[in-house]
């Protein structure tokens, strides 16, 4: 028999809201049944919902993320992300119930991190640092979603505020700092530093590349050098060896100028680690490879004013000051894309400012 009177009801859904449903039935008896049922089913629902113990964070990282979601990653992102989760996530969001979570919360972890000193810290965080903390949690509880431990995640970028510190990472060194380095390398007493400055001066490479490679991949005849091994040390303790770079854009070819090639010269071998250990078949251990660039950097007068990686910033803004493309210099650093070159690296000094002069000029020739 057909439907013949269609009837609106008013309920009050599982989540606390005001709906509106749409009811047809034979007469209004049969409708107001329908509707009957209709809030039974409702109420069992709200009754299944209210009796589900839902995990903590700290429970699901342990039981579910860790074992599955972390195992196939590389040492040292796999220790970073540990690091990540023992000193920001557990400590805030840890004892939380997964369902519990909002996104309020998640502004006032992200403003914790921003003033972490204030709780103990040893500093406060920066933006970059929220940023990989952050995107770390938000994975977390998109993989809950996906499993159906949670019906929606609470990380809504568009409401949150990121107010860490500005990063004072990546700094490219002044002109006639890199001039007076580059002349007092080779002046270094100590082999092991004085090769490893230079390939860290000149070439641009990561830390763990110069540590990771070998003379079999240094061809000094043609001028050039091959990038296709790291070392790493996760936590800061056991020599771990990848034969492959970081990514697949990082296995590449380097240029060895003329000053690094005298360098390299003296120390020639067919194979074996250039920054080797023991033997020439061994790698540096963690504490002999920051033995080595720590008394180096205080040698040259510059430790504590800046890093192993500001390095690489330099060789990039110099490779842009002198008019390369972000993709060359892309290329030649080893990333995948340009994005990092024009956010990160090769940021404007004064130096690549003024070596502009005659374009700037030029442009007023008519005055």
């Amino acid at each position: 028999m057909a439907s013949k009177v269609r009837r609106t009801y008013t309920y009050i859904d599982t989540d606390g809201k005001e709906q509106t449903i749409f009811i047809n039935g034979v007469n209004s008896k049969d409708t107001d049944k329908k509707f009957q049922a209709f809030l039974t089913r409702q109420k069992e629902t709200l009754i299944l919902k209210s009796e589900r113990v839902y995990p903590t964070l700290m429970q699901f990282i342990d039981e579910i993320y860790k074992p599955y979601f972390m195992r196939g990653l590389e040492e040292t992102t796999k220790a970073n992300y540990s690091r990540y989760i023992r000193l920001y996530i557990i400590p805030f969001l840890g004892k939380m119930a997964l369902n519990a979570v909002t996104v309020a919360h998640i502004q006032s972890f992200y403003d914790w991190m921003a003033h972490a000193s204030e709780y103990g810290k040893q500093q406060d965080l920066t933006c970059r640092t929220i940023d990989r903390v952050g995107g770390l949690t938000s994975r977390m509880f998109k993989v809950a979603r996906e499993l159906k431990l949670i019906e929606d995640t609470p990380f809504k970028r568009t409401l949150l505020r990121n107010n860490g510190r500005r990063s004072g990472h990546h700094k490219a060194l002044p002109d006639t700092e890199v001039i007076r380095i580059k002349r007092e390398i080779p002046l270094l007493e100590d082999e092991r530093q004085r090769l490893y400055m230079g390939l860290l001066v000149y070439t641009g490479m990561r830390r763990e590349e110069v540590l990771g490679l070998g003379w079999e991949n240094i061809h000094l005849s043609d001028g050039y050098g091959e990038v296709r091994r790291v070392v790493t040390y996760p936590n800061n303790a056991r020599t771990v060896v990848k034969e492959e770079p970081k990514t697949a854009a990082s296995e590449r070819t380097f240029i060895i100028p003329a000053p690094l090639k005298q360098l390299l010269l003296p120390f020639e071998r067919k194979s074996g680690y250039v920054i080797h250990g023991e033997s020439h078949e061994c790698p540096v251990s963690c504490s002999t490879a920051q033995r080595t660039y720590n008394a180096a950097f205080k040698k040259l007068g510059i430790l504590g004013k800046f890093n192993n990686h500001d390095w690489r910033a330099t060789f990039g803004t110099q490779l842009k000051e002198q008019g390369l493309s972000s993709a060359i210099v892309a290329d030649l650093l080893g990333h995948a894309d340009t994005r990092m070159i024009e956010t990160t690296y090769a940021r404007a000094r004064h130096e690549g400012i003024m070596k502009q002069r005659n374009a700037i000029e030029a442009l007023n020739a008519f005055l």
